[in-house]
């Protein structure tokens, strides 16, 4: 533990994933997904259940390259909420689209919440002079939006997404991210909620990486070296970690 703490001490640039990292994005997608099928049902008496199954499938088949083509979030909306109504061979205007886009967003600004923990750990962050990078998966002027209703933006000092990269994670957009802001792997920590998504393509570039999975145990027992295996379950004990860590490296300074 003492060589994780130092180690996340010394680092300079901490990178985080945004949804399910940082804010409760599948239970804010659930229910905000609920809010436009009532809408439907409430117009063309579409059993609810029909059209969860429905936009189920539409999201599988279109989230594999999905968000990397630099589409805006009401594109790739609209174009969901049209392949739903087709699928159920109901006829539509532009602006019915416009419509179920706008319950979308009124219900996701509702629904978002901050993980617990985030806000204090950034502002811890920022107070001992780290530089925070959010990199995640998705369309800019959504996730701009989002980290603004979460309260972050102030803290935040650069935002990457793979639909202004045309990059996704485990294609190379973290050893991007290095090159394009001149950061060296070593001075870098990140933290994401998928392993395959975020810890190893992270991990291949270089880059120190902890898992956060809610589910599990803590598992702080590394080296500090990129090929550690490190978990958290809570944002919470990684300020916990970061604030011991400054403490030590405080008191060896006397």
């Amino acid at each position: 533990m003492d060589s994780l703490q130092a180690s996340l001490a010394a680092k300079s640039w901490f990178g985080f994933d945004l949804d399910d990292t940082l804010h409760e994005f599948r239970a804010a997608s659930g229910t905000v997904s609920l809010a436009v099928f009532e809408a439907i049902y409430s117009q063309h008496r579409l059993p609810i259940e029909y059209l969860q199954q429905s936009y189920s499938s539409i999201l599988a088949q279109m989230t594999a390259n999905a968000f990397a083509c630099g589409k805006t979030s009401i594109e790739y909306r609209k174009e969901r909420f049209a392949l739903l109504l087709q699928a159920h061979h109901i006829s539509f205007h532009y602006t019915y689209l416009e419509k179920l886009a706008a319950i979308h967003k009124r219900a996701l600004s509702k629904a978002l919440e901050p993980k617990p923990g985030a806000l204090a750990l950034f502002q811890h962050l920022k107070r001992t002079g780290k530089t925070i990078i959010i990199i995640t998966e998705g369309p800019r002027d959504a996730q701009e939006w989002t980290i603004e209703q979460l309260g972050l933006t102030q803290y935040v000092d650069i935002l990457v997404t793979t639909n202004e990269t045309g990059i996704a994670k485990v294609d190379g957009l973290f050893g991007e991210v290095l090159r394009r802001y001149r950061i060296k792997a070593e001075d870098m920590v990140w933290v994401g909620d998928s392993e395959t998504r975020d810890v190893v393509p992270a991990a291949e570039a270089g880059i120190l990486s902890i898992l956060y999975d809610e589910k599990s145990d803590c598992q702080l027992d590394g080296s500090g070296q990129p090929s550690s295996r490190l978990s958290i379950n809570s944002l919470t004990k990684l300020e916990h970690i970061l604030r011991m860590g400054t403490h030590a490296a405080g008191k060896g300074e006397h």
